[in-house]
This record gives structure tokens, sequence and C-alpha cells, in this order.
């Protein structure tokens, strides 16, 4: 299995999760902290197998359905507060699902998935892009909210990029 592992670049860990064979490894939690891996943001299409993990970070406090995933688009790249810039580890509380004005989620729709702010506009409620000139908008009705963003993580430095 060690060689398996190996050839696929996963940890022992992302190996027992990936073939459900116990392989005796049990998740280190810091007293009073939890972390966990970070995964693609396309792993939100497929949670039950979300493929191998990119990173592993310590998990913002208070959430109470925990997930992890690195943005990868530009859809959300822009200059207001709710700007997320691709690479950035969004913190998601799957157990808040029910979209209010000016948050941030993460959906899918037939197109895959995203990262958007909900808003209510004169047409009915959008999940909107930061950056609207190249990503339209999507009507509520058909998205699928896995999450809500409760905190982002990014090693982001305006004086050095």
């Amino acid at each position: 299995m060690v060689a398996l592992a190996k050839a696929l670049n996963w940890s022992l860990a992302e190996m027992q999760r990936a073939t459900g064979v116990d392989l005796g490894i049990t998740p280190v939690t810091l007293v009073g902290e939890s972390s966990a891996d970070v995964y693609p943001l396309a792993a939100a299409l497929n949670l039950d197998n979300p493929g191998p993990a990119v990173e592993h970070e310590l998990i913002t406090p208070g959430l109470k359905r925990p997930l992890l995933l690195r943005m990868d688009s530009e859809e959300m790249l822009g200059v207001t507060p709710a700007s997320i810039r691709p690479g950035s580890t969004l913190h998601i509380d799957q157990a808040d699902t029910t979209p209010e004005e000016g948050r941030v989620y993460v959906l899918t729709d037939r197109d895959g998935a995203h990262v958007r702010l909900y808003a209510t506009t004169r047409l009915g409620p959008v999940f909107r892009a930061e950056n609207r000139s190249t990503f339209e908008d999507i009507p509520a009705t058909d998205a699928t909210i896995i999450g809500r963003v409760v905190s982002v993580a990014s090693d982001y430095d305006p004086n050095l990029n």
C-alpha cells in the first residue's frame, strides 16, 4: 500500500480515505485546534470522492461542517472586500446553505463549481461574480449551495506581488 500511495503521490491518510481500507492511520488533532485537507474547487462537484488533497491547513474555529477548498478561478477577483484571489484557501461551512444577501457561497450548477456573492436583483436572486465583465450571474434557482465561505486564507502580499 505504501508503494501505491507513493506512486499516486498520496499520503497514507489519503490512501485510507480513498480506498476505505483501514491502514491504522488516525488524523492528528492539536488540542483546541483542528485541521483538514484542502481540495481543488472542483471537488465541490463530488464531495464523496474529492480526489487527492493539495494541502493541509488549520480550520477556522466554529465551523459546524468544515470544507476547505482552493480557489482556482478568477470569478471573485476584483477590488471590493468580497474579492478572492486564485490560490486562496476557502474555509466553508457546509451547514450554512441558506443564502443571505451579501454573503459568499460555494455552489454548483450545470457548468461546474463556483464561488459567488448572493444578491437580489430586479430580475430575482442571483449568485454574482466579483469579476462581472467576464462571468455572468447564476440564477439562484439554477444553483446548489455547497456552503458559505466563512473565511479566506491567502499568501497574497500587495508589497511583493
